[in-house]
């Protein structure tokens, strides 16, 4: 059995656009799941499930043992198979997810997209496996002005709805990639 996307309804709710770009690029080269929640279809030993969503990879792996479950982040930055936008000029400050600190996959492969759009990033020093952050989850006070007012990248739900609600500027690496983020100005 192939690769199956599982998609983020979290997301999917809070950026529609880009969550349906996502959707029908994925859609082309895989079949495509309901929510991982409710899904109740059966799926063949030994395929990979493809998720972005901490709380969906936590889920994948209690609902569907039989699946094999790998970042989509990941996946991309390795299949190099969507043609990435150009960002260059634009600068972000990495907010990694807490919930990922033991997933050094996918650290390298959000900064290594970052880098293929010409994106420019800085780290705080709670970055990687010292992650302490996932916004209402595990949450540390003034987590945006750990950022000096900069525009935060977010791979987590939960992060960017935290940081925008203690507020920060930020926006969701999945929207980079599809290329729906506005700069401003």
């Amino acid at each position: 059995m192939g690769s199956i996307y599982f998609p983020s309804c979290n997301f999917t709710k809070a950026s529609p656009q880009a969550a349906k770009l996502l959707r029908e690029r994925m859609a082309g080269l895989m079949p495509v799941a309901g929510c991982c929640r409710t899904d109740r279809r059966e799926y063949s030993e030994g395929g990979r499930a493809l998720y972005f969503c901490q709380a969906c990879r936590e889920t994948l792996e209690d609902r569907f043992p039989g699946l094999v479950p790998e970042n989509l982040f990941v996946w991309l930055d390795r299949e190099d198979i969507f043609e990435l936008p150009d960002y260059s000029g634009l600068t972000v400050s990495i907010q990694d997810c807490w919930r990922d600190r033991e997933h050094p996959e996918i650290h390298g492969a959000v900064r290594s997209l970052l880098a293929k759009m010409g994106v420019a990033f800085e780290e705080i020093p709670e970055n990687r496996e010292r992650a302490d952050y996932c916004g209402d989850l595990h949450f540390q006070p003034n987590q945006a002005a750990k950022h000096g007012g900069k525009l935060v990248l977010c791979y987590c739900n939960r992060c960017r709805l935290c940081i925008e609600e203690d507020g920060g500027r930020a926006v969701h690496l999945m929207e980079l990639v599809t290329g729906t983020f506005k700069r401003e100005g």
